[in-house]
């Protein structure tokens, strides 16, 4: 069965790959945001806006609003990071990119000049209404300065960079499989390699995991590469909430004075 799945895969990425079908144009009409949210959450809505400025939240639905809050929630309470004059950015498998605006005000924070890009290997995979990823993220990343989407494998993708972030990698073959993609593509522990090589000394990589069984197949790759990492463990955000609990870690890229474990 296993087989014919994947071969069903093949076809279908090889037609995605190279036709790029998509409707041009994709658009969100905006909603009204003012009163979405109760006490507990508005003055956590309201402290966010404090630190960030939502400068860059404009003309949002309000599952889109909640995407890019639970976006810039999460990066605040889980991931530091610290100032700099340039930060450059990058998101591995970020689909459609529709929480880029809480990713851009999140960086934006601690630096003057960002530069951020999101990579998906799945770019043209089309929706109902015909439009593709690639499309639709255009939409989602208009107005942000400096901001480049790239429908590409992360696999062959060379440059480095300050910060990494990687929501909900593919850690085992069926949700890989299922979300259309072929088995060629399935190399978890490759991938970890060649994210921590993608930062630069002293750079980070946010990864979260979807359920504890996920999580604890991610912690187990990362001791196989011999990668050191910080667990962070459960994260939350009520902005947003999801099927299955989530949970996240930081690698830290180590010196060249710091790498007396990779000879052990």
């Amino acid at each position: 069965m296993k087989f014919f799945d994947n071969l069903k895969n093949k076809i279908d990425f090889y037609i995605r790959k190279k036709t790029k079908f998509s409707r041009k144009g994709y658009f969100e009409e905006a909603e009204d945001l003012s009163n979405i949210f109760g006490d507990e959450l508005k003055q956590r809505e309201n402290d966010l806006h404090k630190k960030y400025g939502f400068e860059y939240f404009k003309e949002m639905t309000e599952q889109n609003y909640r995407e890019n809050l639970y976006m810039l929630d999460v990066l605040d309470k889980y991931f530091k990071i610290n100032p700099k004059e340039k930060i450059e950015a990058l998101d591995i498998g970020c689909k459609n990119w529709n929480y880029v605006k809480g990713q851009y005000t999140f960086f934006k924070k601690y630096c003057e000049n960002l530069s951020l890009k999101g990579i998906e290997i799945d770019a043209y995979r089309l929706y109902w209404n015909l439009f593709s990823r690639y499309e639709v993220a255009k939409f989602y990343k208009s107005g942000l300065k400096n901001t480049r989407y790239i429908p590409k494998d992360f696999m062959n993708y060379d440059d480095k960079f300050d910060y990494l972030t990687w929501f909900l990698p593919f850690v085992r073959e069926y949700p890989h499989m299922r979300w259309g993609l072929p088995l060629e593509y399935f190399n978890p522990k490759k991938m970890l390699w060649h994210a921590y090589f993608s930062l630069k000394t002293g750079g980070k990589l946010f990864i979260v995991n979807q359920s504890e069984i996920e999580y604890n197949i991610q912690k187990n790759l990362l001791k196989e590469c011999a990668i050191p990492f910080k667990e962070i463990g459960e994260i939350k955000s009520d902005f947003l909430h999801h099927k299955y609990k989530r949970f996240a870690l930081v690698v830290t890229k180590m010196g060249p004075d710091d790498n007396e474990w990779l000879k052990e």
